[in-house]
């Protein structure tokens, strides 16, 4: 049976150009230590689609909305409050070492935090600043038209488009340098770099991933590694920027919209050496399993209910806004913004504590670089991974890093923890 984003789930909702973007502001309401400097940067409107689930199956949808990806300039909070203590991290060692468990031991909670896009330097130096805090790596997928600019966006053509055409905005060629910057910053500080594709084309912008085939699949996946790879040619650069990220690192993907077919989509993972996904959601948290065909692994998202609700939804950034705030920031109130915030930061803890006394399977939270609802989202993945990452039997690593903690299990003790009931509710 193929694996298909459900449309009683989500539909797209892709952002427009960056020229339509408001001024933004990295948000402040954790303090983080010193703040950083501001360098050229680059909004990061790559959205996924914004409907949910009720606790019953029945949908409410976002709709095709080009507004949902205009982040707004949030207001500035009146003030900024401390970030939660942070849970011992001083005694855990830097970086992880995966190591295979012993009779009777029960396996350690991961938690895996990624960003779509990850185009935006304040964005970046946010999260960089929080590494310095706790241990705590991420993932983030990167949109392959970051590697363009408006002057080169020619040299990308997405399958069934026209030249120079997506559904994200283009770079301007000074905030080049800057992302690849950013990109190897934070390849050097240990986190993991996938892909996002490159156009962002979704059900809003047809053909997108809903309609391609598996050739379509594997000329934009063609296209993204040509487009890393030949950065510097591509754009005229200069031989002293150089982005240090080959192409035998990149190891997954998320679909821009969640959108996709796995009988189409997994072929083409596999010829380009990809080995997980993280586009198709499932119900409740549970172990991640291999496709039977190409062996990818299938780290889906969540569908779980909001904090104090029976209201079951993908646990991704857009998806809450859209719950909260239909995906506008119209008018929100900077107290509504920290009550929608404080939300959504009591469900990733009500899944962490039903995760870590149940079935231990790892966490799954999918973001973006925004600024929505005044920051609500940034601030309750930044104040969660703040009060968790460094507890003990706790590990906020990349997909990568789980993957090899898997593959070096006996395989009927993976085998087990894959067939325990997926945890759907807080205890």
């Amino acid at each position: 049976m193929s694996v298909a984003t459900s449309a009683t789930l989500l539909l797209s909702a892709c952002s427009g150009p960056l020229k339509d973007l408001a001024p933004v502001t990295v948000t402040n309401n954790v303090t983080i230590g010193a703040p950083t400097k501001a360098g050229g940067a680059t909004s990061d409107p790559s959205i996924p689609g914004g409907g949910t689930s009720s606790s019953d199956g029945s949908s409410s949808s976002a709709g095709n909305s080009s507004s949902a990806g205009n982040t707004g300039k949030p207001s500035s909070p009146a003030g900024s409050s401390t970030a939660p203590a942070t849970s011992g991290a001083a005694g855990q060692a830097e970086g992880f070492k995966p190591t295979k468990l012993k009779a009777g031991e029960k396996p350690p909670q991961f938690i895996i935090v990624s960003f779509d896009g990850v185009g935006w330097h304040e964005k970046w130096q946010y999260w960089f600043d929080i590494m310095q805090k706790v241990p705590f790596h991420f993932t983030g997928f990167l949109s392959g038209t970051y590697m363009l600019s408006t002057a080169t966006k020619d040299k990308y053509q997405g399958p069934g488009h026209g030249v120079g055409k997506a559904s994200i905005g283009w770079n301007e060629p000074s905030d080049l340098p800057v992302e690849i910057a950013d990109l190897n910053k934070s390849l050097a500080a240990g986190n993991e770099i996938g892909t996002h594709f490159n156009g962002h084309f979704c059900s809003d912008n047809v053909p997108g991933g809903n309609d391609w085939n598996n050739d379509d699949w594997n000329n934009e996946l063609d296209q993204f590694f040509a487009l890393v790879k030949n950065v510097n040619g591509n754009n005229n650069l200069p031989s002293s920027t150089k982005l240090n990220l080959p192409a035998s690192e990149i190891k997954g993907e998320r679909t821009p919209c969640l959108e996709g077919h796995s009988e189409d989509l997994f072929p083409a993972l596999k010829a380009h050496g990809i080995t997980y996904d993280s586009s198709f959601t499932r119900r409740g948290i549970s172990w991640p399993t291999q496709s039977k065909d190409n062996k990818i692994w299938q780290f889906g998202m969540a569908e779980f209910p909001m904090h104090g609700t029976s209201h079951y939804q993908i646990t991704m950034d857009y998806n809450f806004y859209y719950t909260q705030r239909q995906a506008s920031s119209n008018g929100v109130t900077p107290e509504q913004s920290k009550s929608d915030s404080a939300q959504v930061q009591a469900t990733y803890q009500d899944m962490y504590n039903v995760a870590f006394n149940g079935n231990r399977a790892p966490l799954v939270l999918g973001n973006h670089f925004n600024s929505w609802n005044n920051n609500a989202y940034s601030d309750a993945i930044g104040n969660f991974v703040l009060a968790n990452c460094g507890k003990p039997n706790t590990y906020c690593v990349p997909f990568r890093d789980v993957i090899s903690w898997m593959n070096v299990q006996d395989p009927a003790r993976l085998a087990q923890l894959q067939a325990q009931d997926p945890q759907e509710k807080a205890g």
